[in-house]
């Protein structure tokens, strides 16, 4: 399985997702995937959404790009 890398909106690597994992790029854990959600670890949250290459907040906000 290759990772995929995830972008700032000004093209600073700032994650990559491995399966349901999204570690940052010094690859600590940092959320897990379910359903187009990313919740984050430890404590659960649901942070952030995926629609299309976009990676929301709940606001939604765009926060992130999946490279293509």
């Amino acid at each position: 399985m290759s990772a995929r890398w995830i972008y700032t909106q000004d093209g600073q690597a700032a994650f990559y997702q491995e399966g349901g994992s999204v570690y940052s790029v010094n690859g600590t854990y940092a959320y897990w995937v379910d359903s187009g959600w990313w919740y984050r670890v430890p404590d659960g949250q649901a942070s952030y959404y995926v629609a299309d290459t976009w990676v929301y907040t709940p606001n939604g906000k765009a926060s992130f790009y999946y490279d293509s």
